[in-house]
């Protein structure tokens, strides 16, 4: 694996956070300790090695006091996790440092947020990257100049070749403090080639590349960071498209990721006018992305499962376990069809590019698109399952641990709750087997007939003690009280529940507003969920409906409800639509036939 711009960096991070501790105390143990630490991070090649130093200078800060440089150290150890294609433990040793950060008072969430950062930026997943170092960036200690630095650099790197002109912005900030650290000026003077190379700038490029190679010979102590990526974007402003190109296929790129390596070779393929190759190589960059998420989401799947089957050996619960399988197969089975939909439809946009060059823009924003609801789908479908498992654990923990005394009701109470959870990871499930096609052949046969504004109350006051005092529910009708519809009572139940489940989700006040009637001739029926929340914006109105898709990343669910809903309403004979002309919130409107 390349050295990354994170290793260039961590030792300078490392002693600008600790040298001050070392002049205050100058303790002969902590040299040591700190000397070992560096060496083993720089030039063992034993893990074994590592983690001793790593644990020796922790536990040091630790019975020192010094909490800040204790969580640093830990920070670095993430480093090393993720640099050596680990990054399921890093993810892990960085919860565990947000739990003790959160038990002990200690604001260092910066440092744990740069770490979150290099770990999804090792995975290709560059949107999580870069909320991931904006966080550190909004959390660090303005006396901290060196995170600062940290930060800027890396989401600079993370965006040199993908989007330039916003790497400018934040390179000529970590620029603007680099003068007097010769290995963070060389960094600056990289990012700034690369980036003149990002946008075809030859002149640019040869300045700063000039620049660069001066530097050198007056320090002559640095590492020579990113001088074999230069020396491949000379060659192709150069017109040596060949010879870079074959050095970036065999790996022999320096210290470019390879996610950059990528890049790299897009862009090469642009200057050659060779739009079919370079849609070829977005292609193969996707496919190495979708590769290293799902190595993740496998690892993670791996220890889910783990922890489900300790919990059911404890509380006897065989159901759970059979549910815990088919929730790891149904996921195989959706990504295996999501992925192979992916790449049928990439083959045929590839042969249709070979004769139409200038259809290359629209292509490569199609595929960026793909990569883009393919990582939210593996994140919001990790955190969901995730979320309710902890929870059946921890019950099942407190319910097996000798010692605690608890009453029928206690027990009772936290046996409830692992059935809930239980049935949460199951509703999961069966959502993503309806939209994979597995339940959404289901017929929704008109079997009965329903009194309109009886049924319609029943469903919105029902949520009357899952909302809080600050919303209000509202029906409203113009329909005659004997009005009657033919339909299917479950299916209409799913559909208005989901809505107003998501009316509650994003609504912290005000109403939430069923309302019935005719159409003008009076062979439908139209049943509308008004709330006053947060609203749908306007740019994303038109894909709520698509599948996995979340109109904020950050809210629970999975994406798919919309998309279920809208299906059942067709079988139903109807429509689910969105009242783009309602400000005030978000309306729906779900239209049934009469008869």
């Amino acid at each position: 694996m390349p050295k990354t711009l994170l290793t260039a960096l961590l030792t300078l991070l490392t002693l600008s956070l600790t040298l001050p501790v070392q002049a205050e105390d100058g303790d002969t143990l902590f040299n040591r300790l700190y000397a070992d630490f560096i060496k083993a991070y720089n030039e063992s090649n034993s893990d074994k090695a590592f983690y001793e130093a790593a644990d020796k200078l922790s536990d040091y800060y630790r019975a020192n006091g010094k909490a800040m440089n204790y969580y640093k150290t830990q920070v670095n150890i993430c480093f090393y996790d993720t640099e050596h294609n680990r990054p399921l433990d890093a993810l892990k040793r960085a919860n565990k440092m947000l739990e003790e950060m959160t038990a002990e008072g200690v604001n260092a969430y910066s440092q744990v947020y740069l770490a979150l950062g290099t770990i999804f930026e090792s995975r290709g997943n560059t949107r999580m990257a870069l909320h991931y170092y904006e966080q550190s960036l909004n959390n660090v200690d303005p006396d901290d100049e060196s995170l600062k630095m940290t930060g800027y650099s890396h989401i600079a790197y993370l965006l040199m070749l993908r989007n330039p002109n916003e790497a400018e912005y934040w390179n000529k900030k970590y620029g603007a403090g680099s003068s007097n650290y010769p290995a963070y000026r060389q960094v600056y003077l990289f990012l700034e080639s690369m980036i003149n190379f990002a946008v075809g700038n030859k002149h640019g490029f040869q300045k700063s590349y000039q620049e660069y190679l001066s530097y050198h010979q007056q320090h002559q102590n640095l590492d020579n960071y990113g001088a074999e990526a230069l020396q491949l974007a000379e060659k192709a402003f150069n017109g040596e498209y060949d010879e870079a190109l074959k050095r970036l296929e065999s790996g022999d790129c320096g210290d470019l990721t390879v996610i950059a390596a990528y890049d790299m070779r897009i862009l090469v393929y642009k200057m050659m006018n060779r739009y079919d190759k370079a849609l070829e190589m977005a292609q193969k960059r996707a496919e190495c992305t979708d590769s290293l998420n799902s190595d993740m989401l496998f690892l993670n799947m791996n220890e889910l499962n783990t922890q489900a089957g300790l919990a059911q050996a404890q509380t006897k619960a065989a159901k759970v376990r059979e549910r815990m399988l088919i929730i790891i197969l149904a996921m195989a089975v959706i990504i295996i069809i999501l992925l192979l939909f992916y790449f049928h439809r990439n083959r045929k946009q590839r042969k249709e590019l070979k004769q139409k060059n200038e259809q290359l823009s629209s292509a490569l924003a199609m595929a960026e698109e793909g990569e883009k609801m393919k990582s939210e789908f593996v994140r919001n479908v990790s955190h969901e399952i995730r979320t309710p498992l902890n929870a059946i654990n921890g019950f099942n923990g407190i319910l097996n641990t000798p010692g605690i005394t608890l009453s029928e009701e206690e027990r009772s109470d936290m046996l409830a709750r692992i059935n809930e959870n239980t049935q949460a990871i199951t509703n999961i499930v069966d959502e993503m087997l309806r939209v994979a096609d597995k339940e959404s052949n289901k017929l929704y046969e008109k079997s009965e007939k329903l009194f309109c504004n009886q049924f319609f109350s029943s469903i919105l006051y029902g949520y009357r003690n899952k909302v809080s005092a600050s919303i209000e529910l509202k029906y409203t009708t113009r329909l005659l009280n004997r009005q009657r519809i033919a339909t299917n009572e479950d299916g209409v139940r799913k559909i208005l529940q989901h809505l107003i489940d998501n009316a509650v989700k994003f609504t912290s006040k005000g109403t939430i507003t069923m309302h019935s009637e005719l159409s003008e001739k009076g062979d439908q029926l139209f049943v509308s969920i008004s709330d006053t929340g947060k609203g749908i914006s306007k740019e994303k109105q038109d894909k709520i409906f698509e599948g996995f898709y979340k109109e904020d990343s950050f809210q629970q669910g999975i994406g798919l409800g919309l998309t279920v809903s809208k299906k059942i309403a067709h079988k139903l004979g109807g429509d689910l639509t969105l009242d783009t002309d309602y400000t005030e919130g978000a309306r729906f409107v779900l239209t049934l036939p009469i008869g």
